[in-house]
């Protein structure tokens, strides 16, 4: 077993499957108060300034260039304004709205608290490097019951560099004071989680929690698995 392992958060350990449903009870919460306004055009409305705007924006997102709360700012007054409602008091009732529902809706994955559970046991300890807005990413943490959790916890807009760059894992290396041999890194995107990792001999280790299986074109991790209760079986050869 490693010395440490660190954990990707979204899709990893975070089940955001109910994140569709939490947008419609926003939108329906707040078109009770706007006349004229149907909860299914704010939804789109929503999800149209995010296609349109995330281009522009996932740089500073995941950088640190501009706080998460800011970038849902100016989405929702995208949306808003798309149906016709530019009133700030509207505004703040949406972004504190969608937190509560967003928070709300946020689980672990069943398999989680087990996983850790029995990594700590063994002696293991536990660390993070996830991409996104650190005020975002902490609040799903302390949203799912993990805050204080992992150290260390490497976020994208604290590093200044994302995965899949090598940098973020070297950066969590020595903030861990491990070995990149005595560690181990788990995510479920391969693309993103896997090169910067196995790049600086880190052990990567590929969570397919859908049962995928590698695309020949694709990064080799050193393992894959296909729940967390898999990573105490997982120290085999590379």
């Amino acid at each position: 077993m490693p010395r440490i392992v660190l954990f990707d958060l979204d899709g990893t350990l975070v089940d955001g499957g109910g994140l569709p449903d939490a947008m419609r009870a926003t939108c329906a919460a707040l078109a009770e108060d706007l006349p004229g306004v149907r909860a299914e055009d704010l939804a789109a409305a929503n999800t149209a300034a995010w296609q349109r705007l995330w281009p522009e924006l996932e740089t500073d997102y995941m950088l640190g260039g501009r706080r998460g709360d800011d970038v849902g700012r100016e989405v929702w007054r995208a949306a808003l304004a798309a149906c016709g409602v530019e009133d700030p008091a509207q505004l703040e009732r949406a972004e504190q709205e969608w937190a509560r529902q967003e928070r709300a809706s946020l689980r672990l994955y069943p398999d989680v608290l087990p996983a850790l559970e029995a990594l700590e046991r063994d002696g293991v300890r536990l660390g993070m490097v996830t991409n996104g807005a650190s005020v975002v990413q902490r609040g799903k943490l302390a949203a799912v019951g993990l805050a204080d959790r992992f150290d260390p916890l490497v976020v994208s807009s604290d590093a200044g560099v994302m995965k899949p760059d090598p940098v973020i894992f070297e950066i969590a290396l020595a903030a861990a004071g491990e070995p990149a041999a005595e560690t181990w890194f788990v995510g479920d995107n391969l693309w993103h989680d896997m090169p910067g990792a196995l790049e600086v001999g880190i052990r990567g280790l590929w969570l397919s929690r859908d049962g995928r299986s590698l695309p020949e074109d694709g990064p080799r991790p050193d393992a894959v698995l296909s729940s967390l209760a898999e990573l105490r079986g997982s120290a085999g050869p590379r």
